[in-house]
């Protein structure tokens, strides 16, 4: 199975990216890349600039609150929807609890996508909210 391939399949199966037309999944798989991370290694800095939004395709993360671990988040889920969204510049640190693989979606690509799929913007946003009010 090709990088593209493996992408949209994971896309497909997160509830973030539903709204988005059939069409919209291959242009956004040829817009990310395919990144891994070893344990320790941080995905996501907390009050730093993040540039991707992550979804995880294999392994486990753990989000960190002011140096305490509040949860953790595995493959099939994603993590940066708070900074891609605008909500605020990331809330967490994200590092990786093991070899992690994830696919990474710029943020000029979520920008892009955020006008021209109202439907995905709001997903995005409200899924951020989750995350932040949600704990």
């Amino acid at each position: 199975m090709s990088d593209t391939e493996k992408s949209i399949k994971n896309m497909k199966g997160n509830p973030l990216f539903d709204s988005l037309p059939e069409a919209a999944f291959s242009e956004l798989a040829d817009r990310c890349s395919i990144e891994t991370f070893k344990s320790g290694q941080r995905l996501i800095k907390e009050n730093g600039k993040n540039e991707s939004l992550f979804l995880l395709t294999q392994g486990q993360v753990k989000i960190v609150i002011n140096n305490t671990e509040v949860e953790t988040q595995q493959a099939g889920e994603t993590v940066g929807e708070i900074s891609m969204s605008k909500v605020s510049p990331p809330v967490a640190d994200v590092v990786a609890t093991g070899d992690v693989e994830a696919i990474a979606i710029p943020t000029e690509v979520i920008d892009g996508f955020c006008i021209s799929y109202p439907d995905f913007a709001e997903s995005l946003r409200a899924t951020a909210m989750k995350k932040v009010y949600g704990r």
